[in-house]
């Protein structure tokens, strides 16, 4: 019964591509991936007092709860129609559900009327202390079940509300590289699985020295080897790559980082019962095969100009010469922090002797300070961090092209986030306080430190954070390297606040509603601005030339084959 809701509102859509399909080649391997999702499901990342599960079953009970009063239905007809929602497979799958467990929910609803009575009822969540909604009366009452506390010596810690993504994903691949890439340099044909939404489309799947931000060289001129769309001669044979490219001072555009370098958002609707409706879950599939990222509109190297605003070191790069089209990767990971980054980091496709040079962000904002863990214990110390980004560096050394550039972006003051949205309304429909408080109690808070209602607690968290942050000009400072140089930039949340208040907004309208932890949409577009901004002042000449051919390029080449 524990999974259920896992089931029901998370890996739902995912499982309709692959319940029947077996013996699928993923990079060369044979996977039965039923057996794989079935190994998913059972596995068990529970915490203290219900963990994730209890998280999960509240939450989505919630959402039944709510949508039956709003349109006056019955729990049993709203269970039912939410079903009908979803993509016809994944209908099916929660009709069978509903069918199997239904009957039990109801039974509950009938009984305690709230979803924090009615999983504990179901022994998912299994703590009396702690709820969601505070403010309705509990009516179940079980004598076994007992709040564990935090324990430091024998932590139950849940990395996030959100850590069945990780655990999701690494069903396919634990190495954050495209699943489909046939000839195994890093870029694919497919947008999700970390294919183009994260790294520059590939042009050819099987010639692995073709791919985006590779320098084409005296290749066969017809032929579109760097996928920058730019290929063919003149009518004086000359090699358009070469006439419009190759003194360009082209360079491409790599964030490695965290959730917040990926752009992590979960869609409001999907947790938002006045907004569900038979179009809400559409795309779903997608969303969770990018890992519920966004990194295609991150403002490190977003493109989709589907969406409103867009902007991104990438485009601007792009804009000033567009031989940089597709030259982007993503290695943004949902819960790096500096130690895992340095496994991450070599991930990057790039060849020190083939490929063009890149301007390389390094953005860990804030899992260095944060867990789940209710002690400073467990926060990366000042040493730890500055062997960390020197393990990178060095790294960095040994795979960057000569003339590269890195970025090095701070840790937040994440006492942005109580101050802001602690008394406003949360989606789900109780305050952020209430759902902090219930997350912390669970133990699988994103960020105990910053999302704790204890001052003293919040003022240690970032002041932990702004000292890791000086690790960054001390490295500028005692360090050298051949292939790159550096500088250093705060986290410009801060910068952009103060814009939007400017303009008239409110600090909440920048921040996720959902997870009310990473920066939205509005926010990632204003950070894009502060960036180029910031090196345009400091380093213009890190940015290249505008390229004087790009009228011709536009003319002859359109929109260079787009992105998808």
């Amino acid at each position: 019964m524990k999974s259920v809701f896992v089931l029901l509102f998370i890996v739902l859509s995912v499982l309709i591509n692959f319940t029947t399909a077996v013996n699928i080649p993923i990079n060369g391997k044979s996977l039965e991936i039923k057996n794989k999702f079935e190994e998913f499901i059972s596995k068990d990342i529970k915490s203290a007092n219900g963990g994730s599960h209890c998280a999960a079953c509240t939450i989505v009970l919630s959402l039944v709860d709510q949508y039956s009063g709003i349109h006056n239905k019955s729990i049993e007809d709203s269970l039912d129609e939410l079903c009908s929602f979803f993509p016809d497979e994944a209908g099916s799958l929660c009709t069978w559900l509903v069918n199997t467990y239904g009957e039990q929910i109801i039974s509950y609803f009938d009984q305690y009327q709230n979803a924090d009575d009615v999983c504990h009822a179901m022994n998912i969540c299994t703590s009396p202390t702690c709820r969601l909604f505070t403010s309705a009366p509990s009516k179940f009452y079980n004598p076994d079940h007992v709040h564990q506390e935090y324990n430091k010596e024998d932590p139950k810690v849940g990395g996030s509300p959100w850590a069945w993504i990780q655990e999701l994903i690494k069903v396919f691949s634990s190495e954050h590289l495209p699943i489909q890439d046939f000839d195994g340099d890093h870029h694919s044909l497919e947008a999700t699985f970390r294919g183009y939404n994260w790294r520059g489309k590939d042009c050819n799947d099987f010639d692995k020295s073709s791919y985006p931000g590779t320098i084409e060289g005296t290749s066969d001129a017809s032929v579109d080897k760097n996928c920058n769309g730019i290929f063919g001669v003149n009518n004086q044979s000359q090699s358009y790559e070469e006439l419009f490219c190759s003194n360009s001072g082209a360079m491409g555009v790599i964030v490695s980082g965290d959730s917040a370098g990926a752009h992590f958002s979960i869609p409001p609707q999907w947790m938002t019962a006045r907004d569900i409706n038979s179009t809400t879950y559409k795309g779903m599939i997608d969303i969770l095969e990018t890992e519920v990222d966004w990194p295609m509109r991150s403002c490190y190297t977003g493109w989709d100009s589907t969406a409103p605003n867009v902007d991104s070191m990438y485009l601007r790069m792009r804009e000033r010469n567009l031989c940089n089209h597709r030259d982007y990767q993503n290695l943004g990971v949902n819960g790096a922090s500096s130690s895992s980054t340095k496994t991450i980091i070599q991930t990057i496709n790039r060849n020190q002797n083939t490929d063009k040079p890149v301007l390389l962000f390094l953005e860990l904002i804030g899992n260095d300070v944060c867990s789940g863990h209710h002690d400073y214990d467990s926060m990366t110390t000042v040493e730890e961090f500055g062997e960390n980004i020197l393990n990178i560096l060095n790294y960095l050394e040994t795979t960057l092209p000569k003339g590269s550039h890195v970025v090095f972006v701070g840790l937040a003051d994440g006492r942005v986030l109580w101050d802001s949205l602690w008394n406003r309304t949360h989606p789900i429909g109780c305050t952020y306080e209430e759902v902090y408080d219930f997350l912390n109690c669970i133990q699988v808070s994103p960020c105990w430190g910053w999302m704790n209602p204890n001052e003293t607690v919040r003022d240690y968290t970032s002041n932990r954070a702004a000292q890791l942050s000086l690790v960054y000009n001390q490295l500028i400072k005692n360090y050298t390297f051949n292939n790159f140089d550096m500088i250093y930039y705060d986290f410009p949340f801060a910068t952009i606040n103060q814009m939007w208040i400017a303009q008239g907004g409110q600090t909440y309208d920048l921040i996720e509603p959902i997870d009310g932890f990473h920066p939205n949409q509005i926010a990632n577009y204003l950070m894009a601005g502060v960036f180029f901004n910031q090196l345009t002042q400091d380093k213009p000449e890190w940015l290249g030339e505008i390229n004087q051919y790009n009228t011709q390029i536009q003319s002859i080449f359109g929109n260079q084959g787009g992105y998808v």
